[in-house]
C-alpha cells in the first residue's frame, strides 16, 4: 500500500488536488473558457486523459496566471501527452501518458520514451505497465540527474524485469547518494549494478 500511495503522490502535479471536478475555473474570461473546453474536448476525442488538463487550468488560475498563460500551459500539456502516446504506442494507458508527459517536461526526450518502450518489450513481461518507471525517470531528472543517464539506467532495469518496488528503492538510494555528494553518473552506475547483481544471485 505504501508503494501505491507513493506512486499516486508522484503522479499528480502541483495543482491536481485542485481539480476535484472536470470544470474550467469561472475566473477565466468566457472566450478563454471556450478555448480551453475545445482543447480539452479535442484531447478527449484523440484518446488522451482529460483530467490532467482540467487540473492544469485550475492550477494556472490558483497561481494567478492570466488567461493567455493558462491556455498556453494546457496546450503544452496536451501536446506533451500526445507526444508521449505516440512514443509509447497505442496500448498505452492514461496513467502512463500522464507520467510520460511529466517526464518530457523534466527533460526526458521522446527518443528516451521509445527506448523505454522497447526495453519493456525485451523483458519477460511485455504487458507490464511503465507508470512507475516513468515516475522514477521524471523524478531523477527533476533532481538534477542528466536525463540521458537516468533513462539509460531505468531502461536497463526495465529490460531486466525489475519490480516496481525495486525501481522506487533505486530512486530513493540514488537521491540519497546525490545528497551525500556522489556524482550522478557514479550513483546511477553503482545502484544499477547492485540491483542487477542482486537479481542474478537470486536466480535459480
Amino acid at each position: 500500500m505504501k508503494r501505491v500511495a507513493l506512486v499516486a503522490l508522484l503522479l499528480v502535479g502541483p495543482g491536481s488536488v485542485l481539480a476535484q471536478e472536470r470544470t474550467i475555473p469561472e475566473k477565466l474570461a468566457a472566450p478563454a473558457r471556450a478555448t480551453l473546453q475545445r482543447l480539452i474536448d479535442s484531447a478527449g476525442v484523440a484518446g488522451l486523459p482529460v483530467d490532467p488538463l482540467y487540473s492544469k487550468a485550475q492550477e494556472g488560475v490558483f497561481r494567478g496566471a492570466d488567461d493567455a498563460r493558462v491556455i498556453a500551459a494546457v496546450q503544452r500539456l496536451a501536446r506533451d501527452m500526445g507526444d508521449a502516446r505516440t512514443a509509447l504506442g497505442e496500448r498505452v494507458t492514461g496513467e502512463e501518458i500522464t507520467a510520460a508527459a511529466n517526464a518530457l517536461r523534466a527533460g526526458i526526450t521522446t527518443t528516451d520514451l521509445v527506448r523505454l518502450r522497447d526495453a519493456r518489450a525485451k523483458g519477460a513481461n511485455a504487458d507490464h505497465r511503465l507508470t512507475v518507471a516513468l515516475v522514477v525517470l521524471a523524478d531523477l531528472a527533476m533532481r538534477g540527474v542528466p536525463p540521458s543517464l537516468a533513462a539509460a539506467s531505468v531502461n536497463e532495469l526495465v529490460a531486466r524485469n525489475v519490480p516496481d518496488g525495486t525501481l522506487i528503492s533505486f530512486r530513493q538510494t540514488v537521491e540519497r547518494d546525490l545528497v551525500n555528494g556522489r556524482s550522478p553518473a557514479s550513483a546511477l552506475d553503482a545502484r544499477t549494478r547492485s540491483i542487477i547483481d542482486d537479481a542474478e544471485r537470486r536466480r535459480p
